[in-house]
């Protein structure tokens, strides 16, 4: 058989095949994008400033750049996180608090998400150098939501709010 002929039963062919119905396109959303312009803006690991940049041109002229990161996205069901090339990462997503300062010198506690592979999140979703102070996150499943052990100070607030709904309601008695 000729080459043409062959060639053009093997393109018969293909018009019967049927598509897989189930087979999901990978799309990235916009979200995760990073523009050059405002870059500095966030402090984003050093990996993510050394990446591959696309170029784009305003109508107005003016010219910016844009890479994909990976990114965490929650809600009711859970986290997940989309990868730089679209696709969703399979690993076990881990919940940490890490201590942070504040403006005003203060410190305080901020959630953040780790993978298997040791990428870190902060609470955004958006990555992050892996922080220096990290507390494991003791999570409580309790009828499909999940709670954290109240601190010691939240302990000893709760226990004063009871004390005085006490004294509120022996006052209403007299």
């Amino acid at each position: 058989m000729k080459t043409k002929t062959k060639e053009l039963l093997d393109n018969l062919n293909k018009i019967t095949e049927k598509p897989n119905r189930f087979e999901q396109t990978r799309t990235i959303p916009d979200t995760n994008r990073m523009w050059k312009s405002v870059i500095d803006t966030y402090n984003f690991p050093a990996s993510y400033k050394t990446a591959k940049w696309n170029k784009v041109t305003e109508d107005d002229g003016e010219i910016d750049y844009w890479t994909h990161y990976d990114r965490v996205y929650g809600g009711l069901s859970g986290q997940r996180l989309v990868l730089k090339n679209g696709s969703e990462y399979t690993g076990k997503l881990h919940t940490k608090r890490r201590l942070v300062k504040g403006s005003n010198d203060t410190s305080f506690y901020s959630k953040c998400t780790v993978t298997a592979d040791g990428k870190w999140f902060d609470n955004c979703g958006m990555p992050i150098e892996a922080p220096t102070k990290v507390e494991e996150e003791e999570e409580k499943q309790t009828g499909g939501f999940i709670e954290s052990e109240p601190t010691e100070e939240e302990l000893v607030e709760q226990a004063n709010l009871k004390a005085e709904r006490e004294q509120k309601m022996l006052q209403d008695l007299k």
